[in-house]
């Protein structure tokens, strides 16, 4: 009985606030990426139609978290893993079954192909990237524009 208790416990803490976005980060759903001459490459060929990676980046301390996805035309966009609205939180997205960006803190789905197109309210924050020899390549200044959407840097 005393198993069982402590099981409930334990998956009501990894699933429930920002611990869930922790535990999964453990199993490889997010890559740590590095800057050379202020530009992060990530490697386009690793990421399939319909499918999203997700990343994270750390200068002076503070860290960024964002995806590439390739939507079902088989177009990269790229978004900050974070919106205006529910970033306090810290949960960002993941890609649901269906081929739609879920926000993991209110639920709310979004397309694919407006991915990066769209900014305000729930819709992952757009940043600037360029797609040079089946990479893409997100400069670093572009990117720490948006180091208050995520709570650990202490907006």
């Amino acid at each position: 009985m005393r198993l069982v208790s402590l099981i409930l416990m334990l998956g009501t803490i990894i699933f429930s606030s920002q611990a869930d976005a922790a535990f999964f980060g453990l199993f490889g759903n997010v890559e740590d990426v590095t800057a050379k001459d202020g530009k992060i490459i990530i490697d386009a060929s690793k990421v399939d139609k319909v499918q999203s990676r997700h990343y994270r980046y750390q200068e002076d301390g503070k860290v960024i978290k964002f995806f590439v996805v390739r939507d079902g035309q088989g177009i990269l966009r790229t978004a900050l893993d974070a919106c205006e609205l529910c970033w306090r939180a810290g949960k960002g997205y993941k890609l649901t079954d269906d081929g739609f960006m879920l926000c993991v803190n209110c639920g709310q789905k979004f397309a694919l192909d407006r991915i990066g197109l769209v900014a305000g309210g729930c819709n992952p924050h757009p940043f600037q990237y360029t797609a040079e020899n089946n990479s893409v390549v997100i400069a670093t200044q572009e990117l720490m524009l948006g180091v208050g959407y995520f709570p650990e840097n202490a907006r």
